[in-house]
């Protein structure tokens, strides 16, 4: 009663503390109205404090994150007041009220995912599990897992990942699937060890020990205890070398290697003392009793029994309550002390009843793991805020040196910020200069081509009329032969007038100045008026020019493109045709893209595979001498493929050197 008289006034006095800070900030908040917020660190390391008190001062836990949380409610912090909802479900857990534990957790996780919360919400998911291993509800504790697996996987929170894998590994150690938890736990522990946590690796191996020991495999159950304390060495964990210790311990009770058993109980208990742990001192005080019970000391086991049961009566522990109490029933009774075992045996009963709907042991031996488990996470936190305080020490310390450097620093900056504007501005204009430069040349490139074009392809057909009209003037010729360069004329502007065109129209490209118009024609219409512009070359080299196309066949499209795209591959083909040949103008629905794809297909000379390439690859027109020595600068096809362009599409070429080719593009129907 002493001790739990102590729990209380601790209990009081940290409640004063925690009281006067928040009265504290609340008062410098007052006399700052420029800033109205309470400091929250101060009520996070409350709420931290309180955590810290899990397995040692349950009540105590609750008592004070009671307290937080109606802080946080008048505050409206919500972060404080989901760590303090959480701290209540952790409490009543250990309490043994599994019931109320949930219905925290519960409140604290919906307020995690109202706040956008996602690595607490997280946590909470894999506390929640807790209290739903131990009610014996493993689907609804699956269910929570699952959810904090899914969390921690989104979010990269590799810690509560490897928290929850640990957790399901309990889950089927609880229902008895040995394999499945082995693998669980071999997976928790591989996640924290790639984080660089091996101190949680040391009860992870105790876990897969205690199965191995349950399936009577001693030597697999003693390799896994002897690495479990080899490792906890190393890190010079106490509490975890205590924790293995008494492991092996348990496995010699097993086997009934009594003397080993107490040397190995022994040891934990002087190393568990040095470091004031409770949680496995309640464990160990249980195991000591039962060692001593079965050597027949029945005195020295009476008084750990009563120190055991004491000690979980103190912290709320009903585990080692119900435990405590049904050995020292035992014991009494074998000394015939029949009131003593009465009283014990109804406080085994009502401990047993507050735990467990009905009693298994199993289940009961594994939740103390998962005690361990959890109090080890916690204590892993403490050392990392230790060592945090220490960082920002050191950080303080350093802070005068760094003051005395700032202003020289901040004049680098200055200077550093004001050079790499500079030289954005400098890199800005060198991109501008560039950029004209490019243009220039093109401009000048253009040029050089028109004039090309003109000096060459234009005065070449001049001269020729200027050649044949000169006899015409001079009266030198007769009427017959008037009549013949009359046709030679015609022939030679039908010629100029064509390359006249294109060239308007590839300098027009040049400038930018043109634009698509869109109306919806006829495509059979189109073809005829094509065919009619070229009857007298079709003619003049015996060429047949058919049609290859539904007579209703329209397109919403620019009439005037589409007619100068055909006709320069029509004019291609002639070209390119021998006497007799024949031409087939193509167009057909394509219903899967609401296009339409037109063709132009000759069995004329075809294309040699670098003549083709080169279209594709050189911006340059391409001029080549026709079958019939026809001369041109090859601007054609070269307005062919820009008007495509235009359109979003491409000319398609397929040609075999000597025996034809075909040329095609596909035009969307635009919506008028």
């Amino acid at each position: 009663m002493k001790s739990r008289y102590l729990e209380w006034i601790s209990t009081i006095i940290l409640l004063f503390f925690f009281t006067y800070i928040v009265s504290c900030s609340n008062s410098d908040t007052a006399r700052n109205r420029n800033n109205n917020a309470i400091d929250t660190a101060a009520i996070n390391k409350m709420n931290a404090r309180a955590n810290s008190l899990w397995s040692s001062l349950p009540d105590s836990m609750i008592a004070m994150s009671s307290h937080i949380l109606a802080i946080c409610d008048s505050l409206d912090y919500t972060a404080g007041r989901i760590d303090a909802l959480r701290n209540l479900g952790i409490g009543y857990y250990e309490k043994g009220k599994y019931n109320e534990s949930i219905q925290y957790y519960n409140k604290s996780a919906k307020m995690a995912l109202e706040a956008g919360e996602i690595e607490r919400e997280a946590k909470i998911h894999s506390n929640l599990a807790m209290p739903y291993i131990a009610l014996g509800k493993h689907k609804d504790a699956l269910v929570e897992l699952n959810k904090a697996i899914e969390g921690a996987e989104k979010n990269n929170l590799p810690l509560v990942k490897a928290h929850a894998t640990h957790n399901i590994g309990m889950v089927y150690h609880y229902q008895q699937q040995e394999d499945s938890a082995i693998s669980y736990y071999t997976q928790s522990k591989q996640q924290y060890e790639k984080l660089g946590d091996t101190s949680k690796s040391t009860f992870i191996l105790g876990n897969i020990g205690h199965i191995f020991l349950k399936k009577k495999d001693f030597k697999k159950a003693k390799d896994c205890y002897l690495q479990s304390l080899k490792l906890a060495e190393k890190q010079k964990n106490y509490k975890a070398i205590g924790n293995a210790q008494q492991s092996l311990g348990a496995l010699y009770l097993e086997i009934k290697d009594w003397k080993n058993a107490l040397n190995c109980f022994l040891e934990a208990k002087r190393t568990l003392e040095s470091t004031g742990e409770k949680t496995e001192y309640l464990r160990l005080l249980d195991n000591l009793s039962e060692v001593y019970l079965e050597l027949g000391n029945i005195t020295t086991a009476i008084r750990y029994g009563k120190e055991c049961y004491n000690l979980a009566q103190l912290n709320g522990q009903l585990y080692y309550l119900q435990s405590s109490a049904k050995r020292l029933s035992e014991l009494f009774e074998g000394k015939n002390d029949f009131i003593q075992s009465l009283e014990f045996y109804k406080i085994y009963k009502a401990a047993s009843d507050s735990l467990y709907s009905k009693e298994n042991k199993e289940q009961l031996v594994r939740q103390e793991e998962e005690f361990r488990f959890k109090k080890q996470q916690n204590d892993m936190e403490a050392v990392y805020n230790v060592k945090l305080w220490q960082r920002n020490y050191f950080l303080a310390v350093a802070l005068v040196l760094i003051f005395s450097m700032s202003v020289i620093g901040f004049l680098l900056l200055r200077n550093f910020r004001q050079t790499k504007k500079n030289n954005k501005v400098l890199e800005s204009t060198n991109t501008f200069i560039e950029e004209q430069m490019a243009l220039l040349e093109e401009s000048d490139r253009f040029k050089k081509s028109l004039i090309s074009i003109i000096a060459h392809d234009i005065r070449s057909p001049i001269n020729s009329l200027h050649f044949i009209l000169e006899p015409f003037k001079a009266g030198l010729i007769s009427e017959a032969q008037t009549k013949e360069l009359l046709s030679s004329c015609y022939d030679e502007i039908d010629t100029l007038t064509t390359h006249i065109e294109n060239l308007l129209i590839w300098a027009s490209q040049h400038l930018n100045t043109f634009k698509l118009s869109l109306a919806n024609f006829n495509i059979k219409d189109l073809f005829e008026d094509i065919i009619r512009f070229n009857e007298r070359k079709l003619s003049e080299k015996q060429i047949t020019a058919d049609i290859d196309c539904y007579p209703l066949l329209s397109i919403a499209g620019d009439r005037e493109v589409v007619r100068i795209i055909v006709r320069n591959l029509v004019d291609n083909a002639i070209k390119f045709s021998r006497t007799g040949g024949r031409i087939v103008l193509g167009a057909r629905a394509n219903e899967i893209n609401n296009s339409i794809i037109f063709s132009v297909v000759d069995n004329g000379t075809g294309l040699a595979k670098t003549v083709w390439d080169k279209l594709y690859l050189d911006a340059k027109p391409i001029s080549l001498n026709g079958t019939g020595n026809e001369q041109g600068f090859g601007l054609g096809l070269q307005l062919c493929m820009y008007y495509l362009e235009l359109c979003c599409s491409e000319l398609l070429i397929q040609s075999v050197e000597g025996e034809g080719a075909i040329f095609s593009f596909e035009l969307q129907s635009s919506t008028i």
